[in-house]
């Protein structure tokens, strides 16, 4: 019934319902850092190397380029540029994104990086649908 519910308001204006979910989105932005240096310290814990500083500053860097990154995606297609192309380069330049920072930031071997990039990845699959899926909730709750 709830999801019923936000579905017919999101119906009944979309315009409202789009700013709710910009609105709640910005204001749960800073959560991504806390809620991802947690799981990238998983991927490091036997390698006494690397602090809590250290991941943070991976998680805050890797961020930053991925916000820069989707905002020339959506310029791009604001200019025109092919959904197909916009998708793959949208599924692809992240992950290779991500495997070269792991490589270069933590000097990691070429399977070492791989296989922390399949598994962040996936965390961050999960990040980011809890990150998307709660501003919906909310923005349909008020």
């Amino acid at each position: 019934a709830f999801f019923d519910h936000a579905i017919e308001k999101w119906k009944a204006n979309p315009g409202l319902m789009a700013y709710k979910l910009q609105s709640n989105s910005y204001k749960f932005s800073w959560a991504l850092i806390p809620l991802s240096v947690p799981f990238v310290w998983l991927l490091f814990l036997w390698r006494r190397k690397f602090g809590v500083y250290d991941h943070a500053v991976f998680v805050t860097y890797s961020l930053g380029f991925m916000t820069l990154f989707y905002v020339v995606l959506v310029l791009l297609g604001g200019i025109g540029v092919g959904t197909g192309v916009l998708l793959a380069a949208g599924a692809f330049v992240p992950l290779g994104h991500i495997y070269k920072q792991l490589k270069g930031a933590y000097a990691l071997s070429r399977f070492s990086a791989l296989w922390r990039t399949a598994a962040l990845s996936f965390v961050i699959f999960w990040i980011l649908f809890l990150y998307i899926d709660l501003p919906l909730v909310l923005g349909a709750a008020d």
